[in-house]
């Protein structure tokens, strides 16, 4: 059997996965352009990484070094990449204005590997030796793990982005960003040090599998997050209080004062930009145990399921504080309950009767105009 032929037979498991990957993020390329394109990227490295070991392979069989040392940098160098492109895809957690920082380990990483071409390395980095057979052995130095370390500094780094994250809109986010990584750094472990074959085979199906698991999760998410704000929506919000009805402790009701003023005088699009104010905001001040939604048009609740009395005014508090930054305003509505009769009906109610309450006093002297809708 000629190598292409061992190949396909050798990567059968990635090369199905990848095609399936590959049809259903071209699919859903215009609904979720960024998860759709990161996806195509990982799994072209998954599939680019297994070609490279397999010629690396071919190179040592044969004697030739100028190909296994291309073969072994760009493996060595797709390792980390597969693993930051998982970040990329998690990048609305982190600052854009810090995102450039998490490619300075991959081009430090190539420059490294890179420097294997320079004659006297192999003892420092890596090289191969041509023995009496006329095949090729591998010869290893410290600089070699260095993949190694870039892909653990990755991982921590996740680790990082998904413990700071573990918050109520973004918890189940983190979760499986913990468990895809972590599936993708042990494979990258399994294969370094604890596979005397060199078989690459489990490291790029893992890489794969963690791949399709985080964008099945993503699109799964989709469906429960409102497009325009970026919290639950709707549908969301009665599945959860089914859940939820018995030990939450409270909620608060947001109600934007002024949008039809917004949309009629400056446009949808800034109504939009305001709606998507208000939800950040609302995310700003809520904490791990509360649960944000938008219920449609400029409706917003927070179930707090689990907190006290102050708990709840420092998170109103908050949100007024930080809405009061912006030029939008927004009634608010809460209540809190201690005794477990009461039922969660008439806590919606009576946040919504002070949130109206709310709502009145700001309409008696402002200059936008009130909605039909919001009349009492």
């Amino acid at each position: 059997m000629n190598w292409v032929g061992q190949f396909f037979v050798e990567n059968f498991i990635l090369i199905c996965v990848s095609i399936v990957m590959y049809v259903i993020a071209i699919q859903r390329f215009k609904q979720h352009t960024k998860i759709s394109l990161y996806t195509i990227c990982i799994i072209t490295s998954a599939l680019l990484l297994a070609v490279s070991v397999h010629l690396q392979l071919y190179a040592k069989a044969t004697g030739n070094i100028t190909l296994a040392v291309i073969c072994s940098i760009f493996g060595y160098s797709l390792r980390p990449m597969c693993i930051h492109f998982l970040i990329l895809m998690s990048e609305h957690f982190i600052p854009k204005k810090y995102l450039w920082l998490t490619f300075l380990p991959l081009v430090l990483n190539f420059i490294v590997y890179l420097c294997a071409f320079i004659p006297g390395t192999k003892e420092i980095i890596f090289g191969f030796n041509i023995n009496e057979k006329g095949t090729l052995d591998f010869v290893a130095g410290p600089l070699r793990f260095t993949s190694h370390i870039v892909s653990l500094l990755y991982l921590l780094f996740l680790l990082f982005v998904a413990f700071v994250n573990l918050r109520a809109k973004h918890l189940t986010h983190s979760i499986a960003i913990l468990v895809c990584s972590t599936f993708v750094v042990l494979a990258v472990i399994i294969e370094s040090f604890f596979n005397p074959n060199d078989d690459i085979r489990i490291l790029n199906v893992t890489i794969a599998v963690s791949t399709i698991i985080y964008y099945l999760y993503l699109y799964m998410e989709k469906s429960s997050i409102d497009t325009l704000t970026g919290l639950f929506n709707r549908e969301t919000y009665y599945r959860d209080t089914l859940k939820m009805q018995d030990s939450a402790s409270g909620v608060v009701q947001y109600d934007m004062n002024g949008l039809k003023y917004i949309n009629d005088n400056f446009g949808h699009l800034e109504g939009d930009k305001a709606l998507s104010t208000i939800a950040e905001t609302i995310m700003k001040s809520v904490k791990r145990s509360m649960y944000a939604y938008r219920l449609g048009g400029d409706e917003f609740i927070v179930i707090v399921n689990s907190g006290t009395k102050e708990d709840i005014e420092r998170v109103v508090a908050k949100f007024k504080e930080n809405l009061s930054k912006t030029p939008y305003h927004c009634s608010i509505g809460y209540a809190y309950r201690n005794d477990k009769s009461v039922s969660f009906d008439e806590l919606l109610k009576e946040a919504e009767r002070k949130m109206y309450q709310d709502k009145e006093e700001f309409y008696k002297n402002s200059k936008f105009e009130r909605r039909k809708a919001d009349r009492v």
